[in-house]
């Protein structure tokens, strides 16, 4: 009898098939954020290598013909898993525009403001993408998410406070940053709305066509693109591979398994990766508040993963 009961009980614990899809979906979408993590964090190094000797949007045309000829032969490879509509076309332009627009926001907001407090300020996209993602998406944020933003944007503040200066006159730059902001959370929900249709590879295909076509009307942008060293070609071909391509795309790829929320805090892990990698690869020392900033942005990201009694209780 004791033990007929204890196969009873055993066989009660079958694995539940959508649980077992919804954590391998999890799963890889996570693995994909962990490259997008990567190629975030080691854009920035080579990158701003090449802003050494060129103007940002000059630098930012010549990042994208890299990362076209690096993204083509998979896009390419792998087109028969678009299924392109006329709802398809438009999103790609609108994804295209959006990304061209908070790329020339960033330029402008970079030429005359601080360039921390453009950067801070640009990190409301998190906040941004939420709302987007909510509105456009029905993707509904969990209370302790927003605090996790909350406290990742401290972290972020806190890692960059020694070099913010506000001056007179800064609030046209801000609002260039604003701009960024909503132009770059926007292109995420957009992408998102439309990923199941479109293979990553081939999004980022055509959104770097359409930017290209439009940054080349640009007063002198051919000359100038023209008249870039070669050894700063090899710069912007790095900082082509670890961003808009590696990194790009993996996110793309991560937004099939993973919400909006999830995808845009993990993300916010790839400035502190960036400050590792300079302490790693160039012996750069770190400060307390850059560590700080740093335990701060980790302990947000945990926070909106951890499964809290509290939020539940309270919400």
């Amino acid at each position: 009898s004791a033990i007929l009961r204890n196969q009873t009980t055993c066989c009660t614990y079958e694995l539940n098939p959508r649980t077992t899809l919804r954590s391998s979906k999890s799963t890889r979408g996570l693995a994909f954020m962990g490259l997008a993590l990567i190629g975030g964090g080691c854009f920035a190094l080579p990158y701003q290598h090449a802003l050494n000797t060129l103007e940002p949007l000059t630098a930012v045309y010549g990042v994208f013909i890299w990362a076209l000829l690096f993204s083509a032969p998979g896009a390419w490879a792998l087109r028969r898993n678009t299924r392109f509509s006329p709802k398809v076309a438009l999103l790609l332009i609108a994804i295209s525009l959006s990304g061209v627009l908070g790329n020339f926001a960033v330029c402008t907001a970079l030429q005359g403001g601080s360039p921390t407090l453009v950067i801070i300020v640009s990190r409301i996209e998190i906040v941004l993408a939420l709302l987007l993602g909510w509105g456009l998406l029905r993707e509904v944020v969990a209370p302790k998410v927003w605090v996790a933003v909350g406290i990742m944007l401290l972290g972020i503040t806190l890692i960059r406070h020694d070099s913010l200066s506000i001056e007179d006159g800064s609030g046209g730059f801000v609002l260039w940053a604003l701009i960024t902001a909503f132009s770059f959370a926007l292109m995420q929900v957009l992408s998102k709305l439309i990923i199941s249709q479109i293979d990553p590879q081939a999004l980022n295909v055509c959104r770097l066509m359409i930017a290209l076509a439009v940054l080349s009307v640009v007063p002198g942008m051919l000359g100038q693109v023209q008249a870039i060293p070669l050894a700063t070609w090899g710069w912007l071909g790095l900082a082509a591979f670890f961003g808009p391509f590696l990194g790009r795309v993996a996110y793309t790829y991560a937004l099939r398994d993973l919400t909006i929320a999830k995808a845009m805090t993990i993300g916010t892990f790839a400035p502190v990766l960036t400050l590792l990698l300079e302490y790693l690869l160039f012996g750069r020392v770190l400060r307390w508040f850059e560590l700080s900033g740093g335990a701060l942005v980790m302990s947000g990201i945990l926070l909106s993963f951890l499964r809290l009694s509290f939020f539940r209780r309270q919400f």
